[in-house]
């Protein structure tokens, strides 16, 4: 009996952490956002891991609604270091073209180790500004393009380097992904993205402190006709889900070398309280790469009666 009563407890301190040896920024709304729109919550992404030094990678996206009805938008970018812990310099410069012409957005320059916090309570997470960041082998980005939006074609375009423009150890792009909220049509939809950049790997384990990673909704007082999830993740590998206690059916989609997303109904576990969701890596493949894996991103939505 004491000894489930410390595994509840364990399982109810897990929200507040991340892997406690290889680190990793947790996802929450707050570093997204949350709101109700008339017509949903749609995403694209570029899934390839191609070299943007010479040629920069470009990714069109063609929105499901008007610029007008664009309620919230925000560009997520994902380069690739070269190394888990070493600094290998690395300037990532970001263009986005909302139907204008391109503008650029940012050029982060990362320039850091990073260092496994290994069981000593930090995140490990090093922050280049407010909306970049490394955990272990990735630089990731995020721009809010609300306000750029000016037709339903848009595009975006990454060219990496070193900071004094020669070519980097190596840079190459996981993701470009555009997280779109619109209005213009006649539902209720509550949306949900939640944003961090978390990891679980097999040294978690090897330090005998198994993490299961987590977030949480605001869904609390709905009354849901229909919710769907969406799970966008950085490895080659998918990981194992559960929203509200039930495991979630899985499928290894990755529809890039580093990067895949997947979708479920969960109509049928959206209970009317606040919903979780729960992550952790699929440790049934012997493959190379299956002892790590990385979320930055949880897209919920909830069409209420």
């Amino acid at each position: 009996m004491l000894t489930g009563m410390l595994v509840a407890l364990l399982l109810m301190a897990a929200p507040a952490a991340a892997d406690p040896y290889i680190g990793g920024d947790k996802l929450v709304t707050a570093n997204g956002t949350s709101g109700t729109v008339s017509g949903g919550l749609w995403f694209d992404a570029y899934p390839g891991f191609d070299y943007a030094y010479t040629t920069p990678v470009t990714k069109d996206f063609s929105l499901p609604c008007t610029s007008a009805n664009v309620a919230w938008a925000r560009l997520y970018v994902a380069t690739y270091i070269g190394s888990m812990t070493s600094n290998y310099p690395l300037n990532t410069t970001v263009e986005f073209d909302g139907g204008s012409g391109y503008s650029t957005l940012g050029s982060e320059i990362m320039n850091t180790t990073y260092t496994y916090p290994a069981g000593s309570g930090a995140d490990g997470t090093v922050w280049i500004n407010g909306h970049c960041n490394r955990v272990t082998s990735d630089c990731l980005m995020w721009y809010d393009v609300t306000n750029s939006i000016t037709s339903s074609s848009v595009a975006a375009r990454v060219h990496t380097a070193k900071p004094d423009g020669t070519q980097p150890n190596d840079g190459r792009v996981k993701m470009i992904a555009l997280v779109v909220a619109y209005n213009g049509g006649s539902d209720t939809i509550h949306y949900w993205v939640n944003q961090g950049h978390d990891t679980d790997s097999y040294k978690a384990d090897d330090y005998d402190c198994s993490y299961i990673g987590n977030t949480t909704f605001s869904t609390s007082g709905l009354a849901v006709d229909n919710a769907n999830l969406t799970a966008i993740y950085l490895g080659s590998y998918n990981g194992n889900y559960t929203f509200n206690g039930n495991a979630l059916p899985w499928s290894n989609p990755c529809q890039g070398s580093y990067f895949g997303h997947q979708s479920w109904d969960v109509t049928n576990y959206a209970t009317g309280g606040n919903s979780f969701m729960t992550f952790d890596r699929n440790t049934t493949h012997s493959g190379s790469y299956s002892g790590y894996f990385k979320i930055p991103l949880a897209l919920l939505t909830v069409k209420e009666e």
